[in-house]
């Protein structure tokens, strides 16, 4: 009998063991399936003039657009602004873009085309729309898309430019160059210094080579981004210089100005 009561408590024992090992299983099944949900990751979107109705029976022109979405915590922000964002680039077309989707920006573009091409038939120009995002930085305080676009809408040449989109990943909020640093007048002083080097500047004004400076006053470009390594500065084309001199790039080692940084 003795026995028996034994070998009875010994599998009840068991049973529950088993019992609460499978939940704790389970359990940390769903906590993982929640954390990749939560986690922001990043894939690529696609949009081509062929995939429009009005570009199966007609010659369009090139329209190529691979951009970025966020799935996960705060994705549905990131994307919003992001699209905007990408929408915006269509407003240096001769029509600016009123479109609500990026969808809607490129079916305009091709619209603009027909309408040009309807107007002047003789002529041998044509339409192009290049834009391209990639994950530059992407860490737990900061995500920074990169963007390279091209348009061409007729005329003597095109606009390309280079530009960077920084994120707060914890909210989602875009964030603006001004709160990149702790301290941006003198991060702007440095980087003067560092542009004067790298343009072969002394103590002549900004502006003594060729550039255009408003008030020819040194000032940041639109376009920053801080990697794990370096800050890095674009200026896009007519930003501080001519169409010709191209985009100028400076690039600034981190370890340099830590002390001006928020990231």
């Amino acid at each position: 009998m003795k026995k028996l009561f034994s070998f009875s408590i010994l599998l009840l024992l068991l049973v529950t063991a088993c019992k609460n090992d499978t939940e704790k299983k389970i359990e940390t099944s769903e906590d993982s399936k929640t954390s990749e949900i939560k986690t922001l990751q990043l894939t690529t979107g696609t949009i081509e003039a062929n995939q429009f109705e009005i570009c199966q029976e007609n010659d369009c022109p090139k329209v190529e657009l691979k951009y970025l979405v966020a799935e996960g915590e705060h994705s549905e922000r990131i994307n919003q602004q992001n699209e905007a964002y990408l929408i915006e680039i269509f407003n240096s077309t001769p029509d600016s873009s009123s479109a609500e989707t990026l969808d809607e920006a490129a079916k305009k573009f091709i619209k603009e085309y027909f309408n040009f091409k309807n107007e002047f038939p003789e002529s041998p120009a044509t339409y192009e729309a290049e834009v391209t995002q990639e994950e530059l930085v992407k860490n737990d305080s900061l995500l920074t898309y990169k963007t390279k676009f091209y348009l061409f809408t007729g005329g003597a040449h095109g606009y390309g430019a280079t530009r960077f989109l920084n994120f707060n990943p914890k909210t989602g909020n875009r964030l603006t160059n001004a709160q990149l640093f702790s301290d941006e007048t003198a991060f702007t002083e440095f980087a003067e210094q560092k542009f004067r080097v790298q343009y072969e500047i002394t103590s002549e004004s900004i502006n003594s080579k060729g550039f255009f400076f408003e008030d020819d006053v040194y000032k940041l470009p639109e376009n920053i981004a801080i990697t794990n390594d370096e800050v890095i500065l674009i200026y896009n084309p007519y930003e501080a210089a001519s169409y010709a001199q191209g985009q100028l790039e400076l690039v600034i080692n981190k370890t340099e100005v830590e002390q001006f940084l928020n990231y």
